[in-house]
């Protein structure tokens, strides 16, 4: 029995994890581009954008898209951690 997740559907086999910061000038292109990726695959895949910290519109824009599409999720950090 596969368990679903909030959404009502399977959960997905594959993750692609985009760490953003500061990236308002490029997310509505990089956007574009993986939900294309994510058509492609069907319900099998998920896009986790992992934000920095960032002090830009970045989380406002990946917010709105969240809202819509539910194949996308957004993880907020609470600072700027850099490259650990």
């Amino acid at each position: 029995m596969n368990a679903g997740n909030a959404a009502g559907r399977n959960a997905p086999i594959y993750s692609l994890v985009i760490p953003i910061f500061n990236e308002e000038a490029v997310l509505p292109l990089l956007v574009r581009r993986i939900t294309a990726l994510l058509d492609k695959l069907d319900d099998s895949a998920e896009a986790i954008f992992v934000d920095d910290g960032s002090r830009d519109t970045s989380v406002i824009f990946l917010r709105g898209i969240t809202a819509s599409d539910p194949r996308v999720r957004l993880i907020e950090l609470s600072r700027n951690f850099g490259h650990q």
